[in-house]
């Protein structure tokens, strides 16, 4: 309820709040073209000093990635807002929600780090091949296969490099976390992962407009791409939006071999990130 006549908004207001609402949310046509044109032009400007670079010049390669997902973050109108520090002592694996392949550009300016995907991301047009070129690390994402997939995370862990899991396994709307699933904690097993090594929960929040009011219920998926959505079409939508605020919160580090199991880990750093998105989706 209103605590005065004052919090009580004028007709006119209103009227405007819900014409500001529904311009802020339609694609525009025109807006979406030149962006999807920028979109391709930067890529294949740059895919090709980032792959010889990977050839010939490993040092290269982060300078130029990060470039590539600055410009797509101002090309798809996101403005990032940052809580906390990403851990930079040595190996860590970071725990993210999943909301949208928009997490990939968002994540990717803020750390250098290599991401895990399910197989058949690989095959997929352009974003596959990009997706190879940096060396992310493909899994199956099926509990038979955990020990399997655990192999190649643990190998980079090992060589003190920085990981990006999405344990939820899958993408959502947004507003809430998925369990994550514990098999995917296989790399950080505490009773054999090196003590060395530290995961950081993540949260990652698409939850205003670019101008700073909050995106309402089903308006998150505007930019949360899940389920039977088209990437294609949904890719375009984005492109025609004015853009929104995303808010990624690093949280402070926790060490697995702290905990009895990779269950019990999981569920700590699930906990972490719900918190955090609910707070982020609140307004503090």
């Amino acid at each position: 309820m209103y605590q005065n006549y004052r919090e009580i908004p004028s007709p006119l207001q209103t009227i405007w709040d819900i014409l500001d609402d529904y311009a802020a949310t339609k694609t525009s046509i025109v807006r979406a073209g030149l962006r999807a044109a920028g979109f391709l032009a930067v890529t294949g400007t740059l895919v090709g000093p980032y792959a010889l670079a990977g050839l010939a010049m490993p040092a290269a390669k982060r300078p130029i990635a990060k470039l590539w997902f600055r410009v797509c973050q101002k090309i798809c109108g996101l403005r990032v807002r940052v809580k906390g520090l990403p851990h930079t002592a040595g190996a860590t694996l970071i725990a993210a929600n999943h909301v949208s392949y928009l997490d990939i550009i968002v994540l990717g300016a803020l750390v250098d780090a290599r991401f895990v995907a399910k197989k058949d991301v690989a095959g997929w047009p352009l974003f596959g091949l990009l997706a190879r070129l940096a060396n992310t690390i493909f899994v199956s994402r099926e509990r038979r296969n955990a020990a399997n997939d655990g192999g190649e995370l643990r190998g980079a862990l090992a060589c003190g490099e920085k990981i990006i899991l999405f344990p939820e396994g899958t993408s959502s709307n947004g507003l809430n976390v998925l369990p994550f699933k514990s098999a995917l904690f296989s790399a950080v097993e505490p009773k054999h992962v090196d003590p060395g090594v530290v995961m950081q929960p993540v949260s990652v929040a698409y939850a205003r407009y670019a101008d700073g009011r909050k995106l309402k219920g089903d308006l998150t998926d505007l930019y949360a791409w899940y389920g039977d959505m088209t990437l294609a079409g949904h890719l375009l939508s984005v492109f025609g939006l004015k853009g929104c605020v995303v808010e990624v919160n690093f949280m402070p580090p926790i060490r697995p071999v702290a905990f009895p199991d990779r269950k019990s880990l999981a569920q700590a750093c699930e906990r972490a990130v719900r918190q955090s998105l609910i707070s982020a989706h609140r307004g503090y």
